[in-house]
């Protein structure tokens, strides 16, 4: 009978067959977690909400703060630059060259390197 059934309906009763023993499983995995506890067990005291707010937030904002200060601080004592790759500031070419048109004159002859790059094939 099953193998005259279309591929579609099929799936989909493998799907909810699936899905109802996953949550039969569940419900009856689930009922130890809702035992009570033991009598010798003490009664625990209700956590105050700024503890949970001081470890959930505030301890991962330090260890955010004290790797940061880790990284930087040495870059900083040394009086190096932050950013990677960056000029320095004296070193950026913003208004063309400081001292004359003459630093980039083009080749006078074959033999010359002036000009920059070349396109010989």
């Amino acid at each position: 009978m099953i193998s005259t059934l279309s591929p579609a309906v099929r799936r989909s009763a493998t799907v909810l067959v699936t899905g109802l023993t996953s949550i039969g499983l569940s419900v009856a995995l689930a009922g130890p977690a809702m035992a009570e506890p033991s009598e010798g067990w003490p009664d625990t005291k209700p956590v105050d909400m700024m503890h949970v707010l001081l470890v959930l937030a505030g301890v991962p904002l330090l260890l955010f703060l004290v790797i940061a200060v880790a990284v930087y601080l040495p870059a900083l004592v040394r009086g190096e630059r932050l950013a990677p790759g960056a000029p320095l500031v004296e070193n950026q070419w913003l208004g063309g060259p400081r001292r004359s048109a003459g630093e980039l004159a083009a080749p006078d002859s074959d033999s010359s390197k002036a000009g920059g790059a070349s396109g010989r094939w």
